[in-house]
């Protein structure tokens, strides 16, 4: 299993910083040449994808 939560929302990225989880590093897909942050997966991490979905029609 992956170890790794790849963002390619900047808007998801940011509000996830915001709760103090910082990204692993940045890279663009070789693929599609769209940028990511590589975040660590954790409880706290689904945690605050969780509540992103819940509230990002809102913000």
């Amino acid at each position: 299993m992956n170890n790794y939560f790849y963002c390619y929302s900047k808007r998801m990225s940011y509000f996830i910083r915001s709760f103090g989880i910082s990204y692993l590093s940045r890279g663009v897909n070789s693929n599609t040449h769209m940028p990511y942050c590589k975040f660590e997966k954790s409880e706290r991490l689904d945690e605050v994808i969780r509540l992103y979905n819940e509230v990002k029609h809102s913000i």
